[in-house]
């Protein structure tokens, strides 16, 4: 069974895990996110670990800071960002299992956010198909990331 929770130190070994060079072209890694960007210290910003039966498995960030209106001109949306699994727990459904039920964790633990938006690399058409899959729209739009151009998705809660 899935479930989400925050953070904790604890977590880091287990979610220390290598991806492969392609898909960690996409993402950042918790190292990266922790001792890099210091996401830990950013108050707009949450650290998911995705459990699989007590077994962190995987991450993602909650961040409600500025960064989410690059996307979107909703106040009340949240941007998911720098979500990963495991190499070893890939291939099972997980991804589009923990984005199809992301929205109840927002609806639990987040008042009055009606609106949830990530923006995916064209060229990570795996992980574009996860989310189409698991409800996200493509919205049409396109901004330029760090590593090209990404179509900009949204879920409406």
């Amino acid at each position: 069974m899935l479930s989400f929770i925050p953070y904790t130190s604890s977590h880091f070994v287990p979610l220390s895990y290598r991806l492969n060079e392609e898909q960690s072209q996409f993402t950042t890694s918790i190292d990266q996110c922790i001792n890099q960007r210091k996401d830990l210290k950013d108050p707009d910003k949450l650290i998911i670990t995705i459990l699989a039966d007590e077994t962190p498995i995987g991450f993602f960030i909650l961040d409600k800071g500025a960064d989410r209106l690059e996307l979107t001109e909703n106040p009340a949306s949240l941007l998911i960002r720098s979500y990963s699994i495991n190499p070893e727990y890939q291939g099972k459904g997980y991804g589009k299992h923990v984005m199809e039920s992301v929205e109840d964790y927002v609806r639990k633990h987040y008042d009055g956010i009606n609106e949830l938006v990530l923006s995916v690399n064209i060229q990570n058409e795996h992980a574009y198909r996860i989310y189409l899959k698991a409800g996200f729209e493509d919205t049409g739009r396109q901004i330029t990331g760090i590593r090209g151009a990404q179509y900009v998705l949204s879920k409406h809660i």
